[in-house]
């Protein structure tokens, strides 16, 4: 009895060994997965998204590329070879433009990305890069466009015909030409998605495109799902390329919650792409981020601090923005600069003029090396060297005498001067006010007026850049003079006193 008793202790007591030690044993994982070599590309464990960039002239591996899905972010090895474990929700694979490669294009936009199929267990796309002939553009120009945002057949042929001939004009007098669509490319109609890509084909510049909120499908109220649409006609929305020392990111900053309704900002998964992508980047070159929401709202921008942390590691950064239908330039910090760009349909293609009394246009900014070494706003159908719009005294309700210009363009570094009969007598006094004839014009449209005069609506925008100065002789020729920040001269003799200048070209 009793050693039958101890017999089945010592079995007990064998099997209790037994299963502490498979709880302490680890898991025992497959090595490799079940496809080992893909054609060159020995497949690590996990890896589903893979491929091989090369030289398209010599055939030769790329060492250093970065390649994501949208979600995180690899350099290529010394194999040209990239391997990634894509995010279940990732639509793209793509790579950032290297400076030393060309900008590849297809069916008028660059072709730097391929969707992904997701039938596919691991998924290969290689890459193909055409290799500059002299070498990294260290001096190139970029043009930012904001806000086409055509609803209708009649607006996108205003938008072909008036500016994409401005640009294609403006263009042809540049070298290296890139250009960024700052969002809102249509005005909530999907169906002019593929016609706006081709109305941007051009042999004169290169458009990447940014997605605005009206560019959102207004059929659901899941912001992943409302980006399909756009998506599949202008690919991926977060992503990255470099020309000559600039790194440009382009970021969907729009939260968008369904039916028009949205707030700005980041996820949190956008904020660890941010941080792969630019843990490649060379802190010492010059940052360009491309949005489409402005970021100088602060507080009110979902996870800007974090974003905000990450650019802090570069000398210079240079904010990119629209969606606000008016211009204004904001130094946010020691090193980041904000350029909230005037429309391209101005006031929704009622006119030629934005709500702030800004022509319809475009930046435009010649970068050199690192820096950003000259900047203007270009106004659609008018010479670069228009900056200035002049009212006379005693115009559109004024009763005080005060001569007025709108220099849409200025910054804290300009200087805005008067001249009487050829000589200065004072700077111009800079305040926040309401575009004169702007007024007028949207106040002939019928818009609703603000509560007060003090407030600014979606119409009736009160910009500060806005300068008065009351004449000292009301018989004298007067004349304007702005001298930018680069030490460009820009002047004005001519007066505004009607509104056939704001009419349809």
């Amino acid at each position: 009895m009793m050693n039958t008793v101890k017999f089945r202790l010592l079995i007990l007591l064998c099997c209790g060994l037994i299963a502490c030690s498979k709880k302490k044993d680890p898991v025992v994982e497959p090595t490799k997965p079940p496809q080992t070599n893909l054609e060159g590309i020995d497949v690590k464990l996990g890896m589903n998204l893979v491929g091989i960039i090369t030289d398209a002239k010599t055939k030769q591996p790329l060492k250093g590329v970065a390649v994501s899905d949208g979600y995180s972010v690899v350099q290529t090895d010394e194999k040209g070879v990239y391997q990634l474990s894509r995010a279940s929700n990732a639509r793209f694979v793509h790579y950032v433009i290297p400076a030393i490669a060309k900008v590849q294009m297809k069916d008028g936009l660059p072709d730097f990305y391929v969707k992904i199929d997701k039938q596919q267990a691991i998924f290969r796309q290689d890459f193909a890069l055409e290799m500059l002939e002299n070498g990294i553009e260290k001096d190139f120009t970029l043009y930012a466009i904001a806000d086409p945002q055509v609803r209708t057949n009649t607006d996108l042929g205003r938008f072909q015909k008036e500016s994409m001939v401005d640009i294609n004009n403006s263009a042809k007098t540049h070298s290296n030409v890139y250009g960024l669509m700052l969002g809102d490319i249509i005005y909530d109609a999907p169906s002019l998605l593929q016609p706006m890509k081709t109305s941007v084909k051009s042999d004169h510049i290169k458009l990447f495109p940014v997605i605005g909120n009206h560019d959102h499908l207004q059929t659901t109220n899941n912001d992943f799902d409302a980006m399909m649409g756009y998506e599949d006609v202008f690919g991926p929305v977060n992503y990255s390329f470099d020309r000559g020392n600039a790194h440009i990111v382009v970021m969907d900053d729009v939260l968008y919650t369904g039916q028009q309704n949205y707030t700005a900002g980041f996820t949190e998964q956008q904020i660890k792409w941010l941080r792969d992508d630019l843990k490649f980047v060379d802190k010492d070159k010059l940052l360009i981020l491309a949005v489409h929401i402005p970021l100088r709202n602060g507080s009110s921008v979902a996870r800007l601090k974090d974003a905000q942390a990450l650019m802090s590691e570069f000398k210079e950064v240079h904010v990119m923005s629209g969606h606000t239908h008016y211009n204004e330039n904001v130094l946010v910090s020691a090193n980041t600069y904000e350029h909230v760009h005037g429309a391209a349909c101005g006031a929704w293609w009622t006119g030629t003029i934005n709500a702030d009394g800004t022509p319809n246009g475009y930046g435009v900014y010649q970068i050199s090396d690192k820096t950003i070494s000259n900047w203007y706003y270009k106004s659609t159908n008018f010479d670069k060297s228009y900056q200035i719009r002049m009212y006379p005294a005693f115009s559109f309700g004024d009763l005080s005498g005060y001569v007025t210009a709108n220099v849409w363009n200025v910054d804290e570094a300009w200087k805005v001067e008067f001249f009487e009969n050829g000589v200065e007598t004072g700077d111009m006094s800079r305040m926040e006010d309401y575009d004169k004839a702007a007024y007028q014009f949207f106040k002939g449209l019928g818009k609703a007026e603000p509560a007060t005069p003090n407030t600014s609506t979606t119409w009736f925008r009160r910009p500060d850049h806005i300068f008065h100065y009351r004449p000292q002789n009301a018989s004298a020729q007067y004349m304007v003079k702005a001298t930018d920040r680069f030490g460009n001269v820009y002047q004005q003799t001519q007066m505004i006193s009607g509104l056939s200048a704001f009419l349809n070209y």
